[in-house]
């Protein structure tokens, strides 16, 4: 998620569960922003959008479409 080319973040799709109800949510391109080594979140920003959307890692169920284990 963190890699970058020429500085600049690449793009890829991430699919997760919303906390609050459930939902899955797709974003087909996003880039991540931010992220803490010992924390349990990530910082990724849709493309498109104006703010960063907080998400907690482990409820990450799709990176670049190929299914995410824990």
């Amino acid at each position: 998620m963190d890699r970058r080319v020429n500085g600049r973040p690449v793009e890829f799709s991430i699919q997760f569960v919303k906390r609050s109800t459930g939902e899955l949510i797709t974003y087909q391109r996003a880039v991540l922003t931010s992220y803490h080594s010992k924390g349990s979140t990530i910082n990724i920003m849709e493309a498109g959008a104006s703010t960063p959307r907080k998400i907690r890692r482990c409820l990450v169920t799709r990176y670049n479409n190929v299914k995410v284990f824990f």
